[in-house]
C-alpha cells in the first residue's frame, strides 16, 4: 500500500520543501505540509506571500493519489503560476527540482528524506524574491543522483625532459542536457547548495576510473572552496584512499583559501595524516602571498597561466619577480609548476626561469585516461 508523505503521527516520511534566496542570498525551505498545501496573499494559506502580484488564493500542491507524488495547481490565479518557467492549466506533477514561480516569485522544488515535523504556516517576508535558480538545476539533480560525469587529466611535465610527471584530473558533465565544462556546472549548483556533492563527486569519479592503471604518476584532484573548512572533506578523501590506495593524491587549494593561514595549516596537517599531498592552485591570480606561502609552504605550488602568458614577450622586471618567486618556493622545498604554458618561447622562458614543472596546452590538452598511454593494473591485463 502506498503511503502518504505525513505519517499517522505527524512525522515526514522524508518531505518535500520549496526553497527560494532571500535578500542576502540566504537559502529559505518551507516545508511543503500538511497537504493539500496552499499558496496565496491571504492570511491562512499556507504559504503566504504578501504582494499584490499574487492572487489571494493563488496556487496549490497536492497528491490525491496519497502515493507521495505531488501535483501543482493554479487556482485561477490572475498573474500565472510557471513550472519551469512555463505557464499551466490544470495539474502537472512536480520532480525534484523543478522551478516554479507563484506570478513573479521563484521557487525550486526540493526532496529531503529526513523526517521533520510540519509546519501549518509560512509565512514570506515583503521583499521580491530574484529570478536566482539559473535553468538546469532540475537536470543537476538528476546528474548527480545518476553520477553522470566522466575523468579526463592534463599532463604536467618535468620541464627539462617533456615527460609526464604529474596528471590533473578535470570532471565533466555527462548529462545530455547539461553543459559539460564544470565552471557551467557549478554556476547551477551554487543556486541551489550543491556545490560540495558536485566536487565529491567528480573526485570520487576520478579515482575510480584509475582502478584499471597502475604505475601512475601523482594524481591532482580539485577542490571547492566551499568544502575546505568542512571535516567532511579529509573524510571523503580518505574514502577514496581505501577505494585506490596505489594512486597518489594531490589536492589543490584555491588561492582565496590562502588568507586563512590557521585553516590551511589544519587541512595541510590534516592530509598529511592520510597521506595526501597539496598544491596552492592560482598562486598570484589575485596576489602572490609570500607570508602565508612562507608559514604553510605547500608541497606544490601552480603559478596562475596570468604570469605565464605572453612571459617571452614581458618586461625584464616581470621575469626578475617570477625568477624571485620560483627561487623562494624552491627555498621551503617546494615542486613549483608554471601553468598554462601554450608556445615554445613560453616553455624556454619558464625553463630559464627555473620552474620545476610545466602545464598547458604546449604539453597536452585534457584528454581520456586511455589515450595517455598508461599501464593497465597488475593483474588486470592477459596472464
Amino acid at each position: 500500500m502506498a503511503q502518504s508523505p505525513l505519517g499517522g503521527d505527524g512525522e515526514a516520511e522524508g518531505g518535500w520543501y520549496l526553497e527560494t534566496h532571500l535578500d542576502g542570498g540566504r537559502l529559505w525551505r518551507v516545508p511543503v505540509r500538511p497537504l493539500p498545501f496552499r499558496v496565496g496573499r491571504k492570511e491562512g494559506m499556507q504559504l503566504v506571500v504578501p504582494s499584490d502580484a499574487v492572487s489571494s488564493e493563488h496556487a496549490e500542491i497536492r497528491s490525491p493519489e496519497g502515493d507521495g507524488a505531488l501535483r501543482l495547481c493554479d487556482l485561477g490565479s490572475t498573474n500565472g503560476t510557471f513550472l519551469n518557467r512555463e505557464r499551466i492549466e490544470g495539474e502537472r506533477f512536480l520532480n525534484d527540482g523543478d522551478i516554479v514561480h507563484f506570478a513573479d516569485f521563484e521557487f525550486r522544488v526540493a526532496r529531503d528524506e529526513t523526517p521533520r515535523r510540519p509546519r501549518n504556516t509560512a509565512v514570506l517576508g515583503d521583499a521580491r524574491l530574484p529570478e536566482s535558480f539559473l535553468p538546469g538545476t532540475r537536470e543537476l539533480t538528476e546528474l548527480l543522483r545518476g553520477r553522470a560525469v566522466i575523468a579526463m587529466f592534463q599532463p604536467i611535465v618535468d620541464m627539462p625532459t617533456r615527460r609526464i610527471a604529474a596528471l590533473e584530473a578535470l570532471g565533466r558533465g555527462a548529462h545530455p542536457d547539461l553543459p559539460m565544462l564544470p565552471t557551467e556546472l557549478f554556476r547551477i549548483a551554487a543556486t541551489i547548495g550543491l556545490e560540495v556533492e558536485l566536487s565529491r563527486l567528480f573526485r570520487r569519479s576520478t579515482i575510480e576510473s584509475l582502478n584499471a592503471f597502475w604505475a601512475l604518476p601523482p594524481v591532482f584532484l580539485n577542490t571547492h572552496p566551499a568544502e575546505l573548512n568542512r571535516p567532511e572533506l579529509i573524510e571523503s578523501l580518505a574514502e577514496l584512499q581505501r577505494v585506490a590506495p596505489h594512486v597518489d593524491m594531490v589536492v589543490e587549494v584555491h588561492e582565496r583559501f590562502f588568507a586563512d593561514t590557521k585553516a590551511l595549516a589544519t587541512l595541510r596537517d590534516s592530509l598529511a595524516d592520510i597521506d595526501v599531498r597539496l598544491a596552492y592552485d592560482d598562486f598570484g591570480v589575485g596576489q602572490a602571498r609570500l607570508l602565508e606561502l612562507a608559514e604553510v609552504p605547500p608541497d606544490f605550488l601552480k603559478f596562475d597561466a596570468s604570469f605565464i602568458r605572453g612571459i617571452d614577450s614581458a618586461p625584464a622586471a616581470k621575469r626578475r619577480l617570477l625568477i624571485a618567486l620560483v627561487a623562494a618556493a624552491r627555498d621551503l622545498d617546494v615542486v613549483t609548476v608554471a601553468e598554462g604554458i601554450e608556445t615554445e618561447a613560453e616553455y624556454q622562458v619558464c625553463l630559464d626561469v627555473g620552474f620545476a614543472q610545466g602545464q598547458g596546452y604546449y604539453f597536452g590538452r585534457p584528454a581520456y585516461l586511455v589515450d595517455l598511454d598508461l599501464a593497465p593494473a597488475e593483474g588486470s591485463g592477459p596472464s
